[in-house]
C-alpha cells in the first residue's frame, strides 16, 4: 500500500510539472517541426492546432519528463487541449519510470487547473491506477477524481468512488465505497477492508477507514464505525489499530480457549513484529467470548473496560484485566451446571499454551451456580478462581472476607472458604470482625467451629476445634403445623425440618451441643460429637466422650457419660413435681421407639429420692417423654433410699403404684438400725412406706442385727 501511494504522488507531481511548464511556454521541442501541409482544424475555435508531437524537458543533460500527444489545440485565451496524451517521468531514484495517460487533457488559461479525461491510467513497475476523470488544482496542490477509482500495488488492490490526493500533506483519500484487498503470503486467505471512505497518510504513517468498517482477515472479522491503522517506521507493517464507536471482532472456528468474539467501544489492538495480535484494550462496554470445546458454548466476560494480553498465536488470552461491573459466565453443559461470577474488578493470568488459568475477582463478589438439582449462591469481598485449560471449567474457588455461601436452606459464613467445584465441598476457616468463627446453618443444625468442612450433597458437615475452643452446635426445633415455615399437614416440603429429637428432650426448643469435633450427615440425619461432648436443653444435660444423635429415629447414644435429667413424679401429696436425677455410666443409649433410656457399665443414678448402682439401668418414659413410666436395673443392683441399702440382682420400679420389686440370690436390705434382712424378693411400696421380703419358698427370710438402734 505504501509503494503505490508514493508512486501516485510522483505521477501527480509529474502532471503538475508538465502542464505548468506547458502553460508557461517553457517546453521546447527537440527538433524544429518540419514543414507540413496545412490540415483541416478539428476545432475551429483553436488558435493553433498541432497533429502529433512530443514535448521534452531536460535536467542536467538527463531526460526527466516527456509528453507525447496525438493532437494539441491551443486557444487564444492561453488554454489548451491535448488528445491521446502519455506522460513519462523518471522516478527520483532513477530506478524506473512513471506513465500517466488519458484520452484528453485540458489545461486552464493560467495553468492552475489540469483535467485528464477518459481512461486515465497511472502506471509504474509496481503501481497501476485507473479512473475516468482526474483534476489537478494548483491552488491547493490537490488531485481529485470524482468517479470510480482502482489502484493496484503488488498483492494489494484498492477501489472506490471518488479520490483526493493532497500532495502537500501526502494524504490520499477514497471518498466512498472503499474496498482494499491484500493477498496473504503463501496463498492463504486475503485481507479485505470495506468502508464508507478510506484515508492513507503516508507521511504520518496511518490509514483511516470510516463508516461501516469491515476488515476480514482469514477467519477474523473486525467491524467498527471507524478504524485507524498505525504503521511501522518503514511503513511496511501494522503496529496498532484504533477502533472507534461500536466495535465487534469475531473469529470463526476459534480453538478452545481462544478469543471467539470481542466487542465494545474504543478498542485498541496492538500487533507484534510478525503482525500477530498481542494486546487488546476495550475502553467501554467491553465483552469477550472465549471459545469452548468443540460443540460447546463459549465463556463470556463483560465489563466496563478491559485490557487483554494474548499468546504468541494472537488469539489465546494469557492475561486479562477488567474493571466496572465485571461478569464471567460459564454456560451449563450436559453434566455441569452453569456458573456466573460478578465483581467490581477482575485480574486474570495464564501461561503460554494453556490460556487463562487463574482469576482474581475483587469488590462485592457474587457467585452463582445453576443447573439440574443445583442452585447455589455465594458472596465475598474477593474470589480467587483456578481455571482448567482454556477456561473450560472452574477447578477451585477461594472466597475471602465476609464470605456467605447458600444452597437451599444451607447457609455458610466465614472469613475464608475454599470451594472444590468438582467435589462439591467447602472448607471454611479464619476469623474476622463479625465472623469470629465459621458458621454453618440449615433447617436441622447450626454449627460454629474454627474449621468446618462441608459436602454440599447431603449436606455433610465435619467441624473441628483448635486449642481450648469447642465446636458449638444447636439442633434446631422441629416445625409444627401452623408454625411459620411448616407445611401445615401432609408430606413435609423440601428443606423443611423433619428432625426428631429424643423424647426426653422438648421438641419445640433448640438443643445445644459442644465437643472437640462434630460429624453431621444430612443424608442419614445423624450427628456425631467426639471429645468432651456436652449436650444440654434447659435442666437436661448429657456429658460424654462422644454423643451420637439420630434425628430420623430420635435415638441417642453416648460413651463415658454423665447425664442430668428432669423427670416428673408424683409426691406424697399426690401432686406432680419435676425431680432432677444424675446418672453416670460407660455407655448411654436412648431408643425412641420404646422410649427406653439405658445406662450400661458401672451405671450409677442418684436423685433426691435415692441412689442406685448396677451393671445396667433402664428407664422407660411415658409418651410425653418427661415422665418416668418404669425403671429396670440389672446385675449387682444397689439401692439406697430413706437410710436403707438394698442389694440384689434385678430391680423393677413402676410409677403407677410406686412399687419397687428387687430379686436376687438373695435380696439383702440393711435399714438405718443396721438390721439385715435377706430373702428372694423384696417389694417396697413408696406410698405406704411398707416393705415385704419374701423367700418364695426357696430361700429362708431372716432378719438379724439391729443393735445400732438399741438403747
Amino acid at each position: 500500500m505504501t509503494r503505490w501511494q508514493r508512486r501516485a504522488r510522483l505521477i501527480i507531481a509529474a502532471f503538475a510539472v508538465v502542464f505548468v511548464v506547458i502553460v508557461a511556454r517553457q517546453w521546447k521541442p527537440r527538433h524544429p517541426p518540419a514543414a507540413s501541409t496545412p490540415i483541416p482544424r478539428s476545432d475551429p475555435g483553436a488558435a493553433i492546432e498541432v497533429a502529433g508531437g512530443r514535448l521534452e524537458r531536460f535536467k542536467l543533460s538527463r531526460q526527466d519528463v516527456s509528453v507525447e500527444f496525438q493532437t494539441q489545440q491551443i486557444y487564444a485565451n492561453g488554454s489548451m487541449k491535448l488528445y491521446g496524451v502519455t506522460i513519462t517521468a523518471d522516478e527520483k531514484d532513477g530506478k524506473g519510470t512513471l506513465k500517466a495517460s488519458g484520452k484528453e487533457a485540458e489545461v486552464g488559461a493560467d495553468g492552475s487547473t489540469i483535467v485528464l479525461n477518459g481512461d486515465v491510467q497511472l502506471v509504474s513497475s509496481e503501481v497501476r491506477a485507473h479512473t475516468e476523470h482526474a483534476t489537478f488544482a494548483k491552488s491547493d496542490n490537490t488531485v481529485r477524481a470524482p468517479g470510480p477509482v482502482e489502484l493496484t500495488e503488488g498483492k494489494t488492490t484498492a477501489k472506490g468512488v471518488g479520490m483526493t490526493f493532497d500532495r502537500e500533506r501526502d494524504v490520499l483519500s477514497i471518498l466512498d465505497q472503499a474496498v482494499i484487498t491484500t493477498a496473504a503470503d503463501g496463498g492463504g486467505g486475503a485481507t479485505e477492508i470495506t468502508s464508507g471512505n478510506a484515508t492513507f497518510a503516508r507521511r504520518e504513517r496511518y490509514r483511516q477507514f470510516d463508516k461501516n468498517v469491515r476488515m476480514q482477515r482469514g477467519e477474523q472479522l473486525i467491524e467498527a464505525d471507524t478504524a485507524v491503522a498505525h504503521l511501522s517506521e518503514d511503513g511496511k507493517r501494522i503496529e496498532m489499530i484504533e477502533l472507534r464507536g461500536d466495535t465487534k471482532i469475531t473469529t470463526a472456528k476459534a480453538a478452545p480457549g481462544a478469543l471467539q468474539a470481542l466487542s465494545g467501544r474504543d478498542v485498541t489492538l496492538k500487533y507484534a513484529a510478525d503482525e500477530t495480535l498481542e494486546h487488546a484494550t476495550i475502553g467501554s462496554a467491553a465483552s469477550v467470548q472465549v471459545a469452548g470445546e468443540a460443540g460447546k458454548a463459549g465463556r463470556e466476560i463483560v465489563a466496563g473496560m478491559m485490557d487483554i494480553t494474548l499468546d504468541r498465536d494472537g488469539s489465546t488470552p494469557t492475561a486479562l484485566v477488567a474493571r466496572d461491573a465485571v461478569r464471567l459466565t460459564i454456560p451449563p453443559e450436559a453434566d455441569t451446571p452453569g456458573r456466573t461470577i460478578q465483581s467490581a474488578t477482575l485480574n486474570a493470568k495464564g501461561e503460554a499454551g494453556r490460556g487463562l488459568t487463574r482469576a482474581l475477582f475483587s469488590g462485592n463478589v457474587q457467585f452463582r451456580e445453576r443447573g439440574q438439582n443445583v442452585n447455589r449462591a455465594a458472596s465475598s469481598a474477593t474470589l480467587d478462581v483456578g481455571l482448567k485449560r482454556g477456561m473450560s471449567a472452574i477447578e477451585d474457588a477461594k472466597f475471602t472476607h465476609t464470605v456467605r455461601f447458600e444452597e437451599g436452606k444451607l447457609l455458610a459464613v466465614a472469613a475464608t472458604a475454599r470451594y472444590d467445584v468438582d467435589k462439591g465441598t467447602l472448607e471454611l476457616s479464619g476469623s474476622e470482625p463479625g465472623a469470629a468463627a465459621p458458621r454453618v446453618v440449615n433447617e436441622q443444625i447450626a454449627v460454629d467451629a474454627a474449621k468446618i468442612d462441608v459436602t454440599l450433597d447431603g449436606p455433610k458437615v465435619q467441624a473441628t476445634a483448635t486449642g481450648t475452643d469447642k465446636v458449638k452446635s444447636v439442633l434446631q426445633p422441629t416445625k409444627k403445623a401452623g408454625e411459620a415455615g411448616a407445611s401445615g399437614g401432609g408430606a413435609p416440603r423440601a428443606g423443611e425440618n423433619t428432625a426428631k429429637m429424643p423424647s426426653m428432650l422438648k421438641q419445640d426448643q433448640p438443643v445445644n451441643v459442644t465437643a472437640t469435633a462434630l460429624d453431621y450427615d444430612g443424608t442419614t440425619s445423624k450427628t456425631a460429637y467426639t471429645g468432651a461432648a456436652q449436650l444440654w436443653q434447659g435442666d437436661t444435660s448429657i456429658k460424654g466422650e462422644s454423643i451420637l444423635i439420630d434425628s430420623k429415629t430420635g435415638d441417642l447414644t453416648a460413651s463415658a457419660v454423665t447425664s442430668a435429667t428432669m423427670l416428673e413424679q408424683t409426691n406424697k401429696e399426690n401432686k406432680k413435681e419435676r425431680v432432677r436425677s444424675v446418672a453416670t455410666a460407660k455407655d448411654l443409649t436412648y431408643e425412641d421407639a420404646p422410649r427406653r433410656l439405658t445406662y450400661t457399665g458401672d451405671a450409677h443414678m442418684s436423685s433426691p429420692e435415692g441412689d442406685m448402682t448396677a451393671a445396667k439401668i433402664e428407664l422407660y418414659l411415658k409418651p410425653s417423654g418427661d415422665e418416668l413410666d418404669r425403671a429396670e436395673a440389672y446385675d449387682n443392683v444397689t439401692l439406697r433410699e430413706q437410710n436403707r441399702k438394698t442389694t440384689g440382682m434385678r430391680m423393677t420400679y413402676t410409677t403407677a403404684d410406686e412399687r419397687y420389686v428387687i430379686v436376687g440370690a438373695p435380696v439383702k436390705i440393711i435399714d438405718e438400725c443396721e438390721r439385715e434382712t435377706t430373702g428372694k424378693t423384696l417389694t417396697f411400696l413408696k406410698s405406704t412406706d411398707s416393705i415385704v421380703v419374701d423367700g418364695n419358698q426357696q430361700t429362708r427370710t431372716q432378719t438379724k442385727g439391729g443393735g445400732k438402734c438399741q438403747s
